[in-house]
């Protein structure tokens, strides 16, 4: 089964960088606007998209875009390396790809390119400005798994017995984890739908 999936965190706790700008509410409402965008430019690139996720409020929210839903099982969540092993799990022998919800700038055109790239035979890595991991996808069923700080290297060292495509696109390097990348992302014609999303 070919899966492409977003892991999305319960709103009210997305997004604790911000705290500084941006009060509770305002975080769960940025989390659950970026997650949205991501989810619904992976569905108009696709038509289809998964949801990883053990919160049914989440679940729900899913549902109503369109996207299925990936369970994590209670006992078993770990994070994001959890649920991109629940990812690949699902998958079983077919291509997969883990996508990072706080992406405020991807495109249809993005999300094109990369599935086409891992449906190639490809293995994809897109890093973010700070040398995150905004996208993996592939097809092996034991990809060691290492999000957090510096999560890029890792992966790419993980990858060197591979065939693997690089995408630096600018709707994959910039995430949203603090007010920098909420400024910067409003400054850009892709982010202006941010600007009515307004800090304390």
């Amino acid at each position: 089964m070919d899966i492409i999936a977003v892991p999305v965190k319960p709103f009210g706790l997305a997004k604790a960088r911000l705290a500084s700008s941006f009060n509770g509410a305002q975080r769960a409402a940025l989390g659950l606007a970026t997650a949205t965008r991501t989810v619904t430019a992976i569905l108009d690139a696709l038509g289809k998209a998964s949801v990883v996720t053990a919160d049914e409020e989440v679940m729900e929210w899913a549902g109503r875009l369109g996207a299925s839903v990936i369970a994590e099982p209670i006992g078993r969540r770990s994070g994001l390396d959890g649920a991109a092993r629940e990812v690949v799990s699902t998958a079983r022998a077919g291509t997969w790809m883990i996508i990072h919800a706080d992406l405020p700038l991807v495109t249809v055109s993005d999300i094109r390119i990369a599935w086409t790239a891992a449906l190639d035979g490809d293995f994809v890595l897109a890093p973010s400005h700070n040398g995150g991991t905004s996208v993996i996808g592939g097809i092996e069923s034991d990809f060691a798994f290492s999000y957090g700080p510096g999560s890029f290297h890792r992966h790419l060292a993980a990858t060197r017995h591979l065939p693997v495509r690089i995408l630096t696109r600018l709707g994959f390097l910039l995430d949203l984890d603090d007010p920098t990348d909420h400024q910067a992302a409003i400054r850009h014609p892709l982010g202006s739908w941010l600007a009515g999303m307004h800090s304390r």
